[in-house]
């Protein structure tokens, strides 16, 4: 059983984080020799003993998986513009393990105070988290990155999550292998499954807010949700206003639980005034959230019988969601098979990818997979460059022919990896580039190196060589890409007149634009 340690203040992570942390470590470091067993069974037994904080674990835990679900969405998305726009896979790499530690710290502190769930499960990341650990060689944080980051192509073509991915990890993978060819209770269930999604949870939080900070950028924005506090009611139990506090009192022991409640009534106030809590309506299609603390209808079936508290911002809503969603739960005992899958999230909006996913084979790096993301949000778009790191021009063709013949290479290149396709494309970008004075446009050779990262083509440069040797010998003069426009399209696009045969000559010399490159 767990008992008895002093848990460091949620309060400290911000205002002391280097002393907090090295609390921590020194608590994980002993909770550690006793392995996944020793939470997983002592919390068993407290829920046992406890029906309340049972009821409150079962209800929780959907929203626990759908906010991790959301969590990874938000951290995905963010993580493949670092990858793509800010080059963060060579510069973690190149930082020194001093200034990872400092960004670490950050993410790591800031995870944990956001919630007394997530300050709690710091216990669960034992050596894994230890600075000297994460610090030491950077391929550690970049490979949990890509374990809790969720598959790019879905993100990519915008579909809403259903499934978190949960972060593994040899001691409790066992742990879990071992239970399941057991007779494990419900309740050992849920409390293995929450403790594995509040592990993945607060690992993502402080990925998320340390590469944001490594990277000096905006912290991501984070909304908590949660339940309305269990005022007393006249025909309500006073025990339903004790349990918290006698659940903590047998993990932290007397003292301990009452450090903890003052800490974590001052960190929820805190959080309170920064206009991050929040609650959702139940039904997934409204999920309205309760602005200025407007206060939702609850279930009072749910609430008197199961302490379940189900949430909705009007009676139109709870009658929405009784038939598909609400009726079959209404009241019921908890089972873990019932609160295994994520409560729904609200769809995200509907779009029509304008590029689809990668072909057979080919696996897109993430720096292209950025690109496909950015392109797929802004249609009207037809490429981004990068002059530098988080400085992006956008590429726009105005005329529809051209940019029908490029948006077909486009395609091509993106989803099977052509490489006549990208050679092309990457040819027409630098020579639509020369249109704008030196000192404004991007290189030919910034433009043909970003491409190369993102198809991962380390020839590209002979290749774009090449298609200025082919639109050199094209009578036209017509870049490779547009070999398919008609001459008199090509003359009225370069001079901006109707076409004659007399002006096809001039057309000719007046397009003197060469792609200079060194191979």
């Amino acid at each position: 059983m767990l008992s008895g340690f002093l848990r460091p203040s949620r309060q400290e992570a911000l205002k002391n984080p280097e002393k907090w942390n090295a609390d921590w470590e020194t608590i994980t470091q002993k909770l550690d020799q006793g392995g996944p067993s020793v939470f997983v069974r002592s919390a068993a037994v407290t829920l046992t003993l406890e029906p309340l904080i049972k009821d409150t674990w079962f209800t929780e835990h959907p929203v626990i998986l759908r906010n991790l679900c959301r969590t990874q969405l938000g951290l995905t998305t963010d993580a493949l513009m670092y990858f793509g726009a800010h080059d963060l896979e060579e510069r973690w790499m190149k930082a020194g393990p001093d200034l990872r530690e400092k960004h670490l710290l950050i993410g790591i502190s800031k995870a944990c105070f956001m919630s007394a769930n997530l300050h709690d499960a710091r216990m669960y990341c034992g050596p894994e988290w230890r600075l000297a650990h994460l610090r030491a060689d950077g391929r550690t944080v970049l490979d949990l990155l890509k374990a809790v980051m969720l598959p790019a192509e879905e993100v990519v073509q915008w579909k809403t999550p259903d499934t978190p991915r949960l972060l593994s990890h040899p001691g409790w993978d066992a742990f879990a292998a071992a239970q399941a060819t057991g007779s494990p209770t419900d309740i050992e269930k849920l409390t293995l499954a929450r403790i594995i999604a509040l592990r993945t949870e607060v690992t993502c939080h402080a990925l998320h807010f340390t590469l944001s900070s490594f990277l000096g950028l905006p912290p991501p924005a984070v909304e908590l949700t949660g339940y309305q506090s269990k005022k007393k009611h006249q025909n309500e139990p006073v025990e339903g206003y004790e349990f918290h506090r006698s659940f903590a009192e047998r993990v932290f022991g007397p003292a301990g639980a009452k450090a903890r409640a003052k800490d974590d009534k001052a960190a929820s106030k805190e959080l309170r005034s920064r206009d991050t809590y929040k609650q959702f309506c139940s039904y997934p299609p409204c999920s309205k959230v309760n602005e200025n603390g407007a206060k939702l209808l609850r279930c009072k079936r749910c609430w008197e019988t199961t302490q379940r508290e189900i949430l909705y911002c009007s009676a139109e809503c709870q009658k929405a969601d009784w038939k598909p969603h609400h009726k079959a739960i209404c009241g019921k005992p908890h089972t873990f098979e019932g609160v295994s899958k994520p409560a729904p999230m609200v769809p995200l909006p509907p779009r029509q990818p304008q590029i689809g996913v990668a072909v057979g084979d080919y696996k897109r790096s993430p720096s292209l997979i950025y690109q496909v993301l950015k392109l797929n949000a802004l249609p009207e778009l037809d490429y981004i460059i990068r002059r530098v790191p988080g400085d992006e021009t956008n590429l726009r063709l105005g005329d529809g022919e051209v940019r029908s013949l490029f948006r077909q290479c486009r395609e091509k290149a993106m989803t099977t990896g052509d490489k006549e396709s990208i050679a092309a494309m990457a040819h027409f970008i630098c020579w639509m580039a020369l249109e704008h004075p030196a000192a404004s446009r991007p290189t030919a050779k910034a433009i043909v190196e970003q491409l190369k990262k993102e198809y991962q083509s380390d020839d590209l440069s002979r290749s774009v060589v090449e298609m200025q040797q082919k639109q050199d010998r094209d009578y036209y003069a017509r870049p490779p890409l547009l070999a398919g426009m008609s001459w008199p399209h090509w003359v009225k696009y370069c001079l901006k007149v109707d076409a004659t045969q007399e002006l096809l000559a001039v057309c000719r010399e007046d397009v003197d634009r060469r792609v200079i490159l060194e191979v």
